[in-house]
């Protein structure tokens, strides 16, 4: 058995010797790995469930208000042809536009407020006490909230060059389909603009993988937004392909289980009883592999880091 299994979770036992046996310390980059970690992945499907449930309650309550007195209750909205559910998007659409701008509230509220909780899991992943013991609810999350200004700044920076990044590829696409809409026809002109679009797009991915690296970096070695994004650079340029791949695959799989879900849920339609109760169970299964697959990527994120710093050091 190798010696880092041995130290499985392990602790960096050389720094900080005097300090309490029940303090934070950094486990041993290879001992970061989401799945020894349920809880913290629990706590983040809680908080993924409170989203949802602040987005979706007023619509709900709206159907609900709306169809009370049928039968079937709201199951006419799941009728062939939508008739129903037309019908109630036109005499209830100022109740729902009102739920809808709420909705986009929350989520934008929450989008800011969820870095949080994803510096929290992130700390649960990268430390433990002198002891072995987990991090803990508790001071995981007072690490997030000591993390959260830092955060911020790497989103503001990422999402200012990611929106760089996409518009000069637009501009350029459309550059390109005027260029070669003489010569080549319209239709090969269109093709070469959406290439176009793609390797930028491929870009502005990359620069999303070095904002992870670089929430990392502040996780990892507590620095501050900008140093925390230039050793997020660095870090993917010593392996850009394999951590983009490490990435992407998470990505794609993720997108998996909602179409899933989402073709359940189209034959199931507004069944209730059993079926009601197999479609929540099915959802929030989505919703824990999803989060379990970001914790999987954020956990390679910390490890690449740390071992990018290790490779400059010796």
């Amino acid at each position: 058995m190798s010696e880092a299994a041995l130290r499985v979770p392990g602790v960096d036992d050389d720094a900080d010797s005097g300090r309490q046996r029940d303090e934070l310390v950094l486990v041993t980059t290879p001992a970061v790995h989401a799945r020894r970690h349920p809880r913290a992945i629990a706590a983040m499907w809680a908080w993924q469930t409170v989203l949802a449930l602040l987005v979706s309650g007023p619509a709900a309550g709206l159907a609900k208000a709306a169809w009370r007195g049928d039968v079937g209750g709201d199951a006419p909205l799941w009728a062939p042809g939508g008739h129903a559910l037309l019908d109630w998007l036109w005499h209830d659409g100022h109740g729902l536009r009102a739920a809808i701008s709420g909705a986009e509230i929350v989520l934008a509220l929450g989008a800011i407020a969820g870095h949080v909780p994803m510096a929290a899991l992130m700390i649960a992943l990268a430390y433990a006490t002198r002891d072995r013991k987990a991090a803990g609810f508790a001071r995981s999350v007072a690490g997030g909230l000591r993390a959260f200004p830092r955060m911020l700044v790497l989103l503001l920076m990422a999402g200012l060059i990611q929106g760089v990044v996409v518009g000069l590829g637009a501009l350029l696409g459309y550059l390109v389909e005027g260029w070669a809409r003489a010569g080549m026809g319209e239709a090969r002109a269109q093709q070469l603009e959406g290439l176009v679009l793609l390797v930028f797009l491929g870009m502005g991915s990359a620069v999303g993988v070095i904002h992870d690296l670089a929430r990392a970096a502040v996780v990892r070695f507590k620095v501050k937004g900008f140093r925390a994004f230039a050793l997020g650079a660095r870090t993917f340029r010593l392996s850009p392909l394999s951590l983009w791949w490490s990435w992407a695959w998470r990505a794609l799989a993720s997108i998996a289980p909602v179409l899933a879900a989402a073709a359940v849920a189209g034959r199931l339609g507004g069944r209730g009883g059993v079926g009601l109760a197999f479609l929540l169970l099915l959802h929030q299964s989505v919703v824990v592999v999803r989060v379990g697959l970001r914790a999987s990527w954020l956990a390679r994120a910390l490890r690449a880091v740390d071992g990018a710093l290790r490779r400059v050091r010796s």
